[in-house]
């Protein structure tokens, strides 16, 4: 199986840096361009903050700077910030004040039009598991990659490289009803990965899976981060963060309490 793995992470190593995938707006491949450069470099948030319209903050005078091939865990209680600073950086909210910088680049300013060519650089997981019962695992990624503008061979190429660096390849074919909860979870992985990101966003990865899955989702992160994607993952599963001694970002309140390398759950200094 380790062998089985490194041959995976081999493959798609080589699949991530060789293959150039066609996007038919060229003001939209420079655009993707920026960022993809931007990603190798810094995710800045400059005093962030959020209130939402009922006067509840999400974050408050948010500073924080993530590198590239970070491992980052967002830790917490639950209304401590974490997914509101996850939907900040992929733009599904927007601050209340301050400015979120990739390479030097405010996304806050980004046009309507052009957020799906930054998006294309984030592999999105959220918390709801959310496939589609009456397709095939194989067409659940071909949704994705098609909504992000691939099509045809590079999506042929993809889908089995993405589903084979989590060990999902003999699924394929399978409809989301037929897979345990760790394999529809490996599946969200592959759909992540397949449009080739420079950083994994996770929200609750863990919640719904028991501590084998759990461990092994978490085993399949330290992969992913070892190509050089930054993984950031927003979580209350002490007991891996504990065993992993990643980056620790502790959160209360909406302000950052803590920021620990090779941390634990709670460290603050």
């Amino acid at each position: 199986m380790k062998y089985l793995l490194f041959y995976n992470l081999a493959v798609y190593t080589i699949f991530r840096f060789g293959v150039i995938l066609k996007i038919k707006n060229v003001s939209a491949l420079l655009l993707e361009q920026t960022f993809l450069k931007g990603m190798r470099n810094l995710i800045v948030f400059q005093n962030v903050s959020k209130t939402y319209p009922n006067n509840e903050v999400g974050v408050e005078n948010i500073s924080l700077e993530i590198n590239d091939g970070d491992f980052v865990f967002l830790v917490g209680k639950t209304g401590s910030g974490k997914s509101t600073l996850i939907n900040l950086l992929t733009g599904d909210t927007k601050p209340t004040s301050g400015d979120i910088l990739v390479n030097n680049l405010s996304i806050n300013t980004l046009a309507h039009k052009d957020f799906p060519y930054y998006r294309r650089v984030l592999g999105i997981i959220s918390k709801d598991y959310s496939l589609i019962e009456d397709r095939t695992i194989y067409q659940n990624i071909e949704i994705a990659m098609l909504a992000t503008g691939h099509s045809g061979k590079s999506i042929r190429q993809a889908i089995p490289l993405a589903l084979g660096l989590v060990g999902m390849t003999k699924k394929m074919y399978d409809y989301p009803q037929n897979l345990s909860g760790g394999e529809t979870f490996k599946v969200l992985m592959a759909r992540a990965v397949v449009n080739n990101p420079q950083i994994i966003i996770a929200d609750e990865p863990t919640a719904h899976l028991d501590y084998d899955s759990s461990l092994d989702i978490m085993s399949l992160f330290s992969d992913i981060n070892q190509l050089g994607i930054t993984v950031i993952i927003a979580t209350h599963a002490k007991e891996f963060v504990d065993i992993m001694k990643k980056r620790v970002v502790t959160l209360q309140n909406g302000k950052i309490l803590g920021d620990v390398r090779k941390g634990k759950y709670g460290w603050i200094i």
